[in-house]
């Protein structure tokens, strides 16, 4: 039996819950009975009051979306350092390695006219601005010698404006409903601005299925990266044996 350790950096338990259940999904589709996941909040830090004031200097400034302006380096190496720290208490659950996964995610609260306007350069770049980070920290690593046998796979995700998107394009109402803000979302999804346990469950995990998968992936453009990484490359790597990528 193969075991996979997957820690979530995110906002809050939604986030915790939605994304461990899409990572199972897409694990566990075809292998399930030589697979299991384990889904590991990491809590001591998370990149969402960086990401607001990236956003609001930007609002100012438009020209410092982009790297390499001092706004998106600032934002660059706060991430970074997110990002050492969340790998540190990755560590500190488990023995972490390349058959594991660490998700960077947060929301922005920004709202988007269609799901085409995360094509803008001012939306996209902030993508672009985590995979750096990404990189950086594996140049980090690498500089110090670390084994990477012993580094996750890390995979970043921001949303747009929040996490509940995710669950409408998983529901089918996604599209219809572009333009809300993260209160609107929720009252719309859970009838409440603060979902428990219960509604978490019914009106969103219930909702995230092998199939709904595609629904994700195809209303929502920036959980396409994380979803055919996860499909295509663990699947091959990982799941179907060692000995098929070494």
């Amino acid at each position: 039996m193969t075991n996979i350790n997957v820690g979530i950096v995110g906002d809050g338990l939604t986030d915790y819950k939605v994304f461990g259940k899409i990572v199972e999904c897409i694990l566990l589709e075809e292998n399930s009975d030589f697979v299991t996941v384990n889904v590991i909040p990491l809590i001591r830090k998370n990149i969402f009051d960086h990401v607001q004031k990236y956003k609001n200097a930007c609002k100012k400034n438009p020209d410092e979306y982009y790297l390499p302006s001092k706004t998106a380096i600032e934002l660059r190496a706060n991430i970074l350092a997110t990002v050492l720290s969340a790998f540190e208490e990755f560590n500190d659950n488990v023995e972490v390695s390349y058959s594991d996964i660490l998700l960077i995610t947060t929301d922005t609260e920004h709202i988007l006219k269609d799901k085409n306007q995360y094509f803008d350069t001012w939306a996209i770049s902030l993508s672009h601005i985590l995979r750096e980070a990404i990189e950086k920290f594996y140049d980090f690593q690498a500089i110090r010698g670390y084994p990477r046998q012993y580094l996750p796979v890390i995979m970043p995700l921001v949303t747009f404006p929040s996490i509940e998107v995710i669950v409408a394009a998983a529901r089918g109402e996604l599209n219809k409903n572009y333009g809300k803000s993260p209160r609107e979302w929720k009252l719309l999804l859970y009838k409440t601005e603060y979902p428990q346990d219960e509604q978490i469950e019914k009106e969103a995990l219930n909702y995230i299925t092998p199939d709904t998968i595609n629904h994700i992936f195809n209303d929502l453009p920036e959980s396409r990266y994380l979803i055919q990484t996860l499909s295509l490359g663990l699947k091959r790597c990982f799941l179907t044996g060692k000995s098929n990528c070494e």
